[in-house]
């Protein structure tokens, strides 16, 4: 009888992956959770949690949180914080503040996360992205995941991009995707141009819905509605013209297609160049949301921590900061 036995490189991912569980189930153990909890409200902290997708796995490798974990996050949020939102504030504030700030206006939110919010009576914060509904396509960074996740390889491989390589990385969505966003816009646009017809020459291709207008204008009467710039511009790498003109064109989108203000700006991937924020406060931008990966404790600026999750230790280790000290 022939046995086989296994080498040490086709054992090290599954040890990897034993080895981050047991230090999550660690990380995310009552005792040290209930105890981060405790450190916030004593130091008057509030933590901003900053989600994309709700819903079951579709083949993008941009993958979305899964609706059982976003419940337990519900669940564990709930129990042990006051959920607020950017306007609310403090207001009777009896245990440590909480937000939860979407990003970007994909259509599972109001088919998947916004039922499981209304079920567990939160509000939350939702940034959207004006072009985005508008043209109903995701930001390009986000179509080239789909694109990644969901074509076979081969038909990858015959991606034709201007100074980057394609290979089988596994993390090739997520190289592709930061290539991306780190250029200015009218580069941006350039690939675009290029990269669209390659996409949707596969027919198989689906790209993550957007909310359209009218679904955005539903969610808004029931959760705080901001702007997500107005094309998803990364504006450390555009001129300060060029965010002035952003806000302005977030402020008419909003007044004509939504009828209510821009108070709240979320700078997309978390980019700005020095001086930027004062020009979105000075245009009477009330709430400025970055992300920076801390709690926050601010007026007007706020730090977010990105989430994401793949089991129920993570989400209780990510709600509460992660591997971030706690200020005294």
């Amino acid at each position: 009888m022939l046995t086989t036995t296994a080498t040490p490189t086709e054992t090290l991912p599954g040890l990897k992956a034993l080895l981050r569980e047991t230090a999550l189930r660690a990380l995310g153990s009552r005792l040290r959770v209930l105890y981060r909890v405790r450190k916030l409200g004593r130091g008057n902290w509030r933590i901003v949690l900053n989600l994309h997708r709700v819903g079951l796995a579709d083949g993008s490798s941009y993958a979305p949180l899964r609706p059982a974990l976003f419940d337990e996050l519900l669940v564990f949020l709930t129990r042990e914080f006051q959920l607020t939102t950017f306007e609310a504030g403090e207001e009777a504030a009896r245990k440590p503040l909480a937000i939860l700030s979407f990003d970007d206006g994909y259509k599972d939110f109001i088919e998947v996360a916004a039922p499981m919010l209304r079920r567990h009576r939160v509000r939350c914060n939702h940034n959207v992205i004006p072009e985005c509904i508008e043209t109903q396509r995701p930001p390009l960074n986000v179509l080239v995941q789909d694109f990644i996740g969901m074509a076979p390889a081969r038909i990858v491989q015959q991606l034709d991009i201007p100074g980057f390589r394609v290979d089988a990385g596994p993390a090739l969505g997520l190289r592709l995707s930061a290539f991306i966003k780190n250029k200015p816009s009218r580069e941006q646009r350039e690939l675009a141009d290029l990269l669209l017809p390659q996409l949707y020459a596969w027919e198989g291709f689906r790209p993550t819905p957007m909310m359209t207008l009218e679904e955005v204008r539903q969610i808004a009467g029931e959760h705080e509605l901001g702007a997500h710039s107005y094309s998803h511009a990364s504006m450390a790498c555009e001129t300060d013209e060029y965010l002035q003109q952003d806000v302005r064109k977030c402020q008419d989108y909003f007044r004509e297609k939504l009828g209510t203000p821009v108070t709240i700006y979320a700078f997309p991937n978390g980019s700005y160049a020095p001086g930027q924020l004062e020009l979105v406060e000075g245009a009477g931008i009330r709430h400025v949301l970055l992300t920076g990966e801390d709690f926050d404790r601010g007026a007007t600026r706020h730090a977010r921590f990105t989430f994401h999750a793949g089991t129920s230790s993570e989400v209780r280790f990510r709600a509460t900061g992660g591997l971030r000290p706690i200020p005294e």
